[in-house]
């Protein structure tokens, strides 16, 4: 099996990449990713609320005595 720091040296050196550039992410991309998983909360937290709510109303409640 081939050693894979060596698979990967060749591979960046192919296809000109750099592995000791700091550039990452653009400050768009990280916005972006953190506006779906927010928005994926929200939806997610939506749906467990509705859930709980109708669990809630579904119980029914006792009638009060009479005299």
């Amino acid at each position: 099996m081939p050693d894979l720091s060596l698979l990967l040296d060749y591979l960046c050196a192919r296809l000109g990449i750099d592995r000791n550039d700091d550039r990452g992410m653009t400050t768009t991309e990280v916005a972006v990713i953190t506006f779906l998983l927010v928005g994926a909360a929200i939806v997610v937290l939506g749906i467990i609320y509705t859930a709980a709510k109708s669990n809630a109303d579904s119980i029914p409640t006792p009638a009060n005595p009479g005299p």
